[in-house]
Formats: structure tokens, sequence, C-alpha cells
């Protein structure tokens, strides 16, 4: 999938969110970037419906505020690139000291 599709993608999610809950409209995003108060989040790698694997907020996602809701996004992407990092890391070992 390019970049470009996962923006739109992205954009349209929370644009969704922030039709069915007016708590949201404080959250701003190109698909590329998330916004909310002074606060600035890269979500261009991240897949915003897979926020909703999880049953709490699938559940209550028309009734979160925008400062949670943005936290939890910020929690999700710090850790798949923490995730992302640790692979990198495993593999650079892998190269530089064999199997």
């Amino acid at each position: 999938m390019s970049g470009t599709t996962n923006e739109k993608i992205n954009a349209a999610y929370v644009a969704s969110w922030k039709d069915k809950n007016p708590q949201l409209s404080p959250i701003q995003t190109d698909g590329h970037y998330l916004t909310y108060q002074n606060q600035k989040i890269d979500i261009s790698e991240v897949y915003m419906q897979d926020i909703l694997l999880n049953p709490f907020l699938f559940q209550n996602i028309n009734h979160i505020n925008a400062n949670t809701l943005f936290n939890v996004i910020r929690l999700h992407v710090n850790t798949i690139n923490m995730k992302e990092r640790d692979l990198r890391n495993k593999a650079r070992r892998l190269l530089n000291y064999g199997k």
C-alpha cells in the first residue's frame, strides 16, 4: 500500500470518528500528521483502523474525548516505533554476528 493511500485512509478514519463524536473536533489530520492542541504525531506509517482492535476503544470511539484518544494514538505510534527499532537492531546483530 502506498503512503498516500494510507494517509487518505487515516484521514478518512479520523474524519469518520469526528463526525460521530463532536468531542474529537479539536483533533486535526491531513493523514500524515495528527495534531491536537500544540502536539503533533506522525501517523503516516500507522494504520488508524488498528486502533479499533482494542475492544474498549472500539466500543467507546463515539464517546471518548480528544485528549484521551490523542494519547492512545501517541502510545500506539510510540510502541510501533519501538518494536520496529528492536527488529532493525536484531537484524543488524544477526548480520554482524552471524547465526
